[in-house]
Order: structure tokens, then C-alpha cells, then sequence
């Protein structure tokens, strides 16, 4: 169901990624994406948004811009650490 990384998050990793979806974000209706700026507004934040492209790319995570918003795909381990500290 969720996707499979390349290699496990840092724990600073899965803490920028997941303090933008509790700030500004939601699941997707598959929940096979985290959804950044649901709003709509990625494109006004370049630096936070470049930031989670470039963690996503490292650990091997496909990440796309829709409509406003950043996909990222969800793994597990985002998911543990969202329910574990960030709901």
C-alpha cells in the first residue's frame, strides 16, 4: 500500500516533513500521498517546498506538484511517526 524508500528517515527528515502536513496539509482520499499545502499555496513557499522535494528525492520518494499542492508519497514510516507525534 504505502511506498517503499530507499532508505529509512532521519529523524530531522521525518521532522520537516511532518510539521508542514500537521501545519499545512491532509492525506490524499488513497492515502497513498501526503498532501502539502493543501491549500493550494506550495508555489509561495519554494524554500520549504524545495526542501521537502530534495528529502523526498533522497530517500527515493516520487513527489509531484498539483494544482498547488505537493504529493509526497507516504511510506510507513511517515505514517507511524504522523499518528506516534504529529495528529
Amino acid at each position: 500500500m504505502y511506498a517503499t524508500p530507499t532508505r529509512p528517515m532521519t529523524q530531522d527528515e521525518l521532522d520537516l516533513v511532518c510539521r508542514h502536513w500537521a501545519d499545512h496539509g491532509s492525506d490524499d482520499p488513497t492515502d497513498r500521498w501526503l498532501q502539502l499545502w493543501d491549500g493550494g499555496d506550495a508555489d509561495e513557499h519554494p524554500a520549504e517546498r524545495d526542501a521537502i522535494v530534495e528529502v523526498a528525492t533522497r530517500v527515493g520518494l516520487e513527489t509531484k506538484v498539483e494544482q498547488g499542492v505537493l504529493m509526497v508519497q507516504k511510506t510507513q514510516q511517515l505514517h507511524d511517526e504522523i499518528g506516534a507525534r504529529w495528529i
